[in-house]
């Protein structure tokens, strides 16, 4: 475990610790984060037992874990930070693409799910747009996540046809017309700053649209917003 800075982190900048066993790969992701003048290393850690001791000297306001670890999986971190720091997003950066892994972390409290076929510049964006309040998902990971919605989708209507209950029907009339507008455009894959852009709006205002539907759909992340929001009929997939 390597803590660097843990008393403070300036204003303007985004407070990071890093979760990664793997040297060649720790070494390229500390030089990323440390290139960039909006991301502050509090940290980095190589085991979960060294995430803990971390997390204990540290705030971060991002989270970034690998999944396998040495001695158990990162899905156990973003389990305790759901718990006890949720103020912290956990953006996981993996080489598994697989549907358990993808549905595990983002049940466990993940607001982001990348592949490790990112670009520098690209790292530091989904950072970025993690603390905005964003879910950045590698596209392969958000077919996936697609594809099960609309297969889960097709099964309800296949065996039974969906009741709607009382509780659905005020989540679905207290979603404002622009928050409707910014889960559309969620749905279909676009970021923080891309929905910014075409709305007119700024990315503070997108991020708050983005807690206030997680809050009226009671879920936690992009993809349960987004599968809630199907199942309401507030999508066209």
């Amino acid at each position: 475990m390597n803590a660097r800075d843990p008393d403070q982190v300036e204003s303007n900048t985004i407070g990071v610790i890093l979760v990664e066993d793997e040297p060649a790969t720790q070494d390229h992701l500390v030089h990323v984060i440390e290139s960039s003048p909006h991301l502050k290393l509090l940290g980095v850690a190589n085991t979960v037992q060294d995430a803990y001791a971390l997390l204990f000297m540290t705030n971060p306001h991002v989270a970034l874990i690998d999944l396998g670890l040495p001695d158990s999986s990162g899905i156990e971190i973003i389990q305790w930070l759901s718990k006890n720091k949720p103020d912290t997003e956990c953006l996981v950066i993996t080489a598994f693409g697989d549907e358990d892994h993808v549905v595990r972390s983002l049940e466990a409290g993940a607001s982001g799910y990348l592949l490790k076929d990112y670009s520098n510049s690209e790292l530091i964006e989904h950072i970025i747009e993690v603390f905005n309040g964003g879910s950045p998902i590698s596209p392969l990971i958000a077919r996936q996540l697609l594809f099960k919605i609309q297969s889960a989708r097709s099964s309800q209507l296949r065996h039974s046809q969906i009741k709607a209950t009382l509780n659905d029907s005020q989540k679905a009339s207290c979603i404002t017309d622009r928050e409707l507008a910014v889960i559309q455009q969620v749905a279909r894959g676009f970021t923080a700053h891309e929905i910014a852009d075409q709305m007119g709006i700024s990315t503070h205002t997108v991020a708050t649209h983005v807690k206030r539907i997680y809050k009226k759909l009671h879920v936690h992340s992009r993809s349960e917003a987004v599968y809630e929001a199907s199942l309401l009929g507030l999508l066209e997939l």
